[in-house]
């Protein structure tokens, strides 16, 4: 917890206290905090008008005058504390199968569902080459418990599903990525669109789904290969087989986040392949970061650098590589990259003003000057 002071003009008679609170919390919004603070004495008034205001990052602002005595408010300090907050809410998980009939196959999910009763965004996480739908799930728990619906599926090239004759897995690296890879990014494709087709069907296996789902605020994530899956959804075109510059998006798709991303001269990208992306973007790489071909993280930088201005974003990590990023060790970077996509997911998928000047203008990262950073165009 960090305390604060800050030097505000207080009213002069109670009554104006809800202009007094509408205008701190709009200055607040405006210009957030600053750290380091230093430790104060909190204030024990004799009656409390307080506030809480949620700020991008998990930080939480509550204030009030130091001291009320009748109908004058004599102070013209108001005592803040800020708290970071790993959960906002106490999100559910349940996994389940789902059955696509036309494909003939099942698809496990993993699903996570904030408490409450109102509808809420939809996050669905594509994981990478040989994971499963538990990739990620401090991530996508996180998510969850700040009122995202998140679904994570298994798609068939993951650990257990990918398994040949013999009984081995494929072969590891760039390898196993290239092979059959039409008929690889087609499932992966259609297991994206069918969990968008199966809201109705998930809702008869989870009740407490019902109403829950705001189907016009979607967005797809994923790492590695789901980094891939999630670009072509988004509307990044790739050279498949014959095909040049074949797309695959999907237009319910309102925004896409990367972890670990692809760029040029793999699997069908180019130059132009970002040309169509119009939807806002965020990408997440890290200087330890690496591409099944040995590629380093510059490449990985390419999705936003070919990517046309607007609503485009980079996070760089300090010391993050490939499998850094999915939340299973508690630290810096795990706290950026909660902090930054969390940021991501407000602004597009909540129309969060603040969490979306907190991207432009860097401050969601502030907390991790020399570790994280955030570029914008």
């Amino acid at each position: 917890m960090l305390t604060a002071a800050l030097p505000l003009a207080s009213p002069l008679w109670a009554q104006d206290m809800d202009a007094f609170w509408r205008a701190t919390c709009e200055r607040l919004a405006a210009e957030p905090m600053e750290t380091p603070v230093e430790s104060v004495t909190e204030a024990r008034p004799s009656r409390k008008f307080k506030v809480t205001l949620r700020r991008p990052g998990d930080v939480r602002v509550r204030a009030w005058p130091a001291l009320v005595l009748g109908n004058w408010i004599f102070p013209v300090l108001l005592m803040l504390i800020v708290t970071h907050s790993d959960a906002a809410t106490s999100a559910t998980m349940q996994d389940l199968t789902i059955r696509d009939e036309q494909r003939g196959i099942d698809i496990d999910c993993r699903i996570q569902l904030p408490e409450g009763r109102q509808k809420v965004p939809l996050i669905v996480f594509s994981h990478g080459f040989g994971a499963d739908r538990t990739a990620f799930t401090p991530i996508a728990q996180h998510w969850a418990d700040h009122g995202f619906v998140v679904i994570s599926p298994s798609h068939r090239d993951g650990f257990g599903k990918s398994k040949g004759k013999d009984g081995g897995l494929p072969a590891g690296g760039l390898p196993a990525l290239i092979k059959n890879a039409v008929h690889k990014i087609e499932n992966r494709v259609g297991d994206i669109a069918f969990i968008f087709d199966s809201l109705d069907l998930l809702t008869a296996k989870i009740p407490a789904l019902k109403d829950r789902i705001d189907r016009g605020r979607i967005g797809v994530a994923g790492h590695s290969l789901g980094a891939y899956t999630t670009m072509l959804v988004g509307g990044v075109t790739a050279d498949l087989g014959e095909v040049k510059a074949r797309s695959f998006k999907d237009e319910r798709v309102r925004c896409i986040l990367l972890i670990s991303a692809q760029g040029t001269g793999q699997q069908g990208l180019t130059e132009t392949s970002w040309a169509h992306l119009t939807i806002p973007m965020l990408a997440v790489t890290g200087s330890l970061d690496q591409g099944a071909g040995g590629q380093n993280a510059e490449w990985k930088k390419e999705p936003f650098k070919f990517s046309a201005a607007g609503d485009k974003y980079l996070v760089f990590i300090e010391g993050a590589n490939h499998v850094s990023f999915g939340g299973a060790i508690p630290g810096t970077i795990t706290d950026a990259v909660k902090a930054g996509t969390l940021a991501f997911w407000n602004a597009y998928l909540k129309e969060d003003a603040a969490a979306k000047t907190s991207l432009s203008k860097g401050t969601v990262l502030t907390a991790w000057p020399t570790t994280a950073r955030i570029e914008s165009k």
